[in-house]
């Protein structure tokens, strides 16, 4: 996935392109009597090397010189006291050789006391990009599970940084940028039934897209009918990116479960799976594929069709990091991305 993705961006680059940056902060929310770090890395340098500028509450902090594409510019600033209560800001800003410039930011985090107290607010900011009409707001929920607080806002940066900004769909500075990322201080009342929400959710934070329920504990997770609503493991398993593809991005299933105990569905837009041969056959001829790449991967529920590899985990057959997400799903989450 990754190679063939730097290949295409070489193509492009070829023709000209110009530089981009992305930037991001750990620990994803801050007390105010600790550091911050802040990692600008270099997604394109453009027209040569490039200078890449960190900011942080409209200072300029940090300035890195001669980058290519993939090298990184950090600043460690802080602890911001003064902010307690309130948010901090930060933003990059990288220029090529030609002078063109392109700037990403501000985003903002919470600063919270040593008890991770933020105002009157029972949710956190842990990564703001825009006002929530304009974002997918994603909020991550803590299962009763958890020893403390903070071992889920640890597990929260790796889902950020570990697991989505390793997919290189996502890792896209205007894909990444599409979400906004939360922290709700309730527990949730169960993490079984794909997780179960604290029940003041909506009142506190009735404008949130979707929840993310983390829990320590191994079990079969899943993501509720709805789609607004997913349970995953806060370690590194399958689960965080395969439910992400039902509750987030909105696709289906892409394996034969056996039992046919799954609830397969089709995908109203840019599906990754079909209800009907004929269907995925059309999607391949007016996509200039071959159609007798159809083929049913599973029998239940009356068949449904595909054309991904079966000798191939892909994410919304397995979903482990490294794995692709297959022709189809690649369509669907660009699809979706493209909807903001």
């Amino acid at each position: 996935m990754k190679k063939i993705f730097y290949l295409s961006f070489f193509v492009l680059c070829l023709a000209g392109c110009y530089p981009d940056v992305q930037i991001t902060h750990s620990p994803v929310i801050a007390k105010s009597n600790e550091q911050v770090t802040f990692t600008a890395k270099v997604v394109s340098d453009g027209d040569g090397p490039c200078t890449v500028q960190i900011i942080v509450n409209a200072a300029l902090v940090q300035t890195c010189n001669g980058l290519s594409t993939g090298d990184t510019c950090a600043y460690t600033g802080g602890p911001y006291p003064a902010y307690e209560g309130t948010a901090v800001a930060y933003a990059a800003s990288v220029t090529d050789s030609d002078g063109d410039t392109k700037s990403r930011g501000y985003y903002h985090f919470s600063i919270t006391d040593s008890s991770y107290n933020w105002s009157s607010y029972e949710y956190l900011w842990a990564r703001i990009t825009g006002d929530t009409a304009d974002k997918e707001d994603l909020v991550f929920h803590r299962g009763s599970d958890y020893a403390s607080f903070g071992d889920f806002i640890d597990d929260v940066e790796d889902k950020l940084y570990d697991v989505y900004d390793e997919q290189d769909i996502i890792e896209d500075p205007g894909n990444f940028d599409t979400f906004n990322f939360y922290v709700y201080k309730k527990v949730a009342a169960d993490t079984d039934d794909c997780g179960i929400v604290h029940a003041d959710a909506d009142a506190d934070m009735p404008w949130r897209d979707d929840d993310a329920i983390l829990h320590t504990t191994d079990f079969g997770d899943c993501t509720n009918a709805g789609l607004s609503h997913f349970s995953a493991e806060g370690h590194n398993t399958k689960a965080f990116l395969h439910e992400s593809g039902h509750g987030v991005f909105g696709m289906g299933d892409e394996y034969d479960d056996g039992d046919c105990s799954t609830g397969y569905f089709q995908p109203a837009d840019e599906p990754n799976i079909w209800d009907t041969e004929a269907e995925c056959r059309t999607e391949q001829t007016n996509k200039g594929r071959d159609p007798n790449a159809c083929f049913e991967f599973t029998a239940c529920s009356g068949g449904w069709w595909g054309i991904h590899d079966l000798s191939i985990d892909t994410v919304m057959q397995n979903g482990m990091v490294n794995e692709p997400w297959g022709t189809e799903a690649t369509e669907h989450v660009e699809w979706y991305f493209d909807q903001f």
